[in-house]
C-alpha cells in the first residue's frame, strides 16, 4: 500500500461541515460502529486531544491545525496548497525515503487535506501499525523542515493540480473569493500561477511558525486508546496560543471568467450560518435537501426538489445541486449550476427565483429531512469520514461533539426553522461566480 498525500473535495455537500458523527441502532459496519462516546482532555498548554472507541479494526490518528488558507497573508497566498505538497517530505528528523519506507512496510497511509480552515494529517492503520509509525506523524506533522531543493522539485505537481481543476471546483472558489472579497475565507486552496516560483522555504515556515501552536491545534483518534492518544500529544511539544482569529465578513459579488466552450458553470449564493449555532446548521443542512443536492438512486436523476424541476425532461447534460457550506464563523448557501451554454441564463434565473421564495411546503420539509439524516449516517458511518469531522469540530468548535447530540438536534428540527433558514437566504445580497462560455449567463445585476 502506498503512502497518500491528498485533500479532500473542496465542496461540502454534507451540510453539517465540522460536526460529528451520527447514533443510530443497527449492525456494526466495517468501518466500525456509528455509536460511541468521545473523550475529550485539554493539556496545559492548551491542545485539545479527543478520541473515541468505534470498534473498527482501523484506527486513525489526525493532527489537526487550524491554519487553513484563510489565515495566509498577502505575502503567503498559495502557502497552504504547497503546504499539502510538502507533506511527507524530509523532516528534521526523518527522510522522505524513511518515512514512505516505515508506513508502507507496516501497510499503514498517510495524508495531508486542507481546506480554508484547518490542515490535518491523518495516519491511518491496523492497531499495531498505526502505534508503531505515530513518530512519523509527529515528524510529517511538526518536524517540517522545508529544503529549496524539495519544493521546487514539486512545483510540475502543483502546476498540474492547476491544469486539472474540474470547472465546477473553479466555479466554487471564485464564488468565495465573490462573496468574501479575497480576504479571509475569499482565499483559495489553490495557489495562484504568478505565485508559482514565489513560495519559498522560509514563506513556509513563517505560515508554520505562525500557525501551528498549541491552542491552534488538536489531536483526535478513532479506535485508540485516549491515555495513549495524550501522551502523544504531549511528545508534540507545541507552544503558544495565537492571536484572536479575524472574522470574514460576507460581502457579496461577481466574478465571471469565459473559457469559452459548449458548458456554463454558476456558482449562486447567498449568507448562509457558522458552525456555532447546531440548531441553525441543521436547519440549513435540511434546507439543502429540501431544494435538491443531487440523486440518491444509482443512474437516476432526481425529480421532486425544486431545483431539479427547473431542468428539461429532453435534457441530461444539466445539473443543478444546492450547495451548503459552513465554516466556524460564516457560511454560504446557494447551488451549482452546469449546463449547457444556450439554457444556462435561464436555469440561473430559475434557481435565483426559488432561493428569493423564502418558503418550502410541508411535503419537501418530510422529504428533505428524511434526506438529511440518511446522508449524514451514511457518509460518516466509514472512520475515514469520521476522523475528518471529529477533528473539525474538535479544532472549529472548541469542543468535542458527540455521536447522539447530532441526530437528537436533527429530530427536534422544525418546518418554521427551515422556513426561518431559506427567509434569511432570500433577503441576502447574492454572490455569483461563473466558468465557462457565459454568452447566455446573465450579470447579476441584471438579475
Amino acid at each position: 500500500m502506498t503512502t497518500n498525500f491528498t485533500k479532500p473535495s473542496v465542496l461540502k455537500t454534507l451540510a453539517v461541515r465540522g460536526l460529528a458523527n451520527t447514533a443510530a441502532s443497527r449492525p456494526i459496519p466495517v468501518g466500525g460502529s456509528a455509536e460511541y462516546q468521545v473523550n475529550s482532555s485539554v493539556l496545559p498548554n492548551k491542545l485539545t486531544v479527543a478520541s473515541a472507541e468505534n470498534g473498527s479494526l482501523i484506527s486513525r490518528v489526525s493532527v489537526v491545525f487550524r491554519a487553513g488558507s484563510r489565515y495566509e497573508s498577502n505575502d503567503s497566498l498559495g502557502a497552504v496548497h504547497v503546504l499539502r505538497i510538502a507533506a511527507g517530505l524530509t523532516t528534521n528528523s526523518a527522510s522522505q525515503f524513511a518515512i514512505i519506507r516505515n508506513i508502507q512496510q507496516v501497510g499503514a497511509t498517510l495524508s495531508c487535506s486542507v481546506d480554508r480552515e484547518t490542515v490535518a494529517y491523518t495516519l491511518e492503520g491496523t492497531r499495531n501499525a498505526v502505534k508503531s509509525t505515530l513518530p512519523f506523524l509527529k515528524a510529517v506533522a511538526v518536524e517540517q523542515s522545508f529544503r529549496p531543493w524539495e519544493i521546487s522539485d514539486n512545483i510540475p505537481r502543483l502546476k498540474l493540480e492547476l491544469a486539472t481543476r474540474p470547472p465546477q471546483l473553479r466555479a466554487i472558489d471564485l464564488l468565495h473569493k465573490a462573496a468574501y472579497h479575497s480576504r479571509g475565507l475569499g482565499h483559495s486552496i489553490y495557489i495562484a500561477k504568478h505565485n508559482l516560483n514565489k513560495i519559498s522555504a522560509e514563506t513556509l515556515q513563517y505560515h508554520v511558525k505562525q500557525n501551528f501552536l498549541a491552542g491552534r491545534c488538536a489531536v483526535v483518534g478513532l479506535g485508540v486508546d485516549h491515555r495513549e492518544l495524550v501522551d502523544f500529544a504531549e511528545s508534540l511539544n507545541l507552544v503558544g496560543s495565537g492571536d484572536a482569529d479575524k472574522p470574514s465578513e460576507y460581502k457579496g459579488g461577481e466574478i465571471r471568467s469565459d473559457k469559452g466552450g459548449n458548458y456554463a458553470h454558476v456558482a449562486v449564493a447567498g449568507a448562509g450560518v457558522g458552525l456555532k449555532n447546531l440548531k441553525e446548521a441543521l436547519a440549513f443542512a435540511v434546507l439543502q435537501r429540501v431544494l435538491g443536492a443531487g440523486t440518491y438512486i444509482k443512474y437516476a436523476n432526481e425529480s421532486n426538489s425544486p431545483f431539479a424541476k427547473l431542468i428539461p425532461k429532453d435534457s441530461v447534460a444539466n445539473s443543478i445541486k444546492a450547495f451548503n457550506v459552513s465554516y466556524s464563523d460564516s457560511g454560504l448557501f446557494g447551488a451549482l449550476i452546469s449546463a449547457k451554454s444556450e439554457q444556462a441564463g435561464s436555469l440561473v434565473e430559475g434557481v435565483i427565483k426559488i432561493l428569493k421564495q423564502g418558503d418550502i411546503s410541508s411535503a419537501d420539509f418530510e422529504r428533505g429531512k428524511q434526506q438529511t439524516k440518511t446522508a449524514i449516517l451514511l457518509a460518516y458511518e466509514s472512520g475515514s469520514n469520521g476522523i475528518i469531522e471529529l477533528g473539525n469540530n474538535t479544532i472549529l468548535l472548541g469542543s468535542a461533539v458527540n455521536p447522539s447530540e447530532i441526530l437528537n438536534a436533527l429530530e427536534g428540527i422544525t418546518q418554521s426553522d427551515v422556513n426561518s433558514a431559506a427567509k434569511k437566504i432570500s433577503k441576502s445580497k447574492l454572490s455569483i461566480a461563473s466558468v465557462g462560455n457565459l454568452s447566455s449567463v446573465p450579470f447579476l445585476d441584471e438579475m
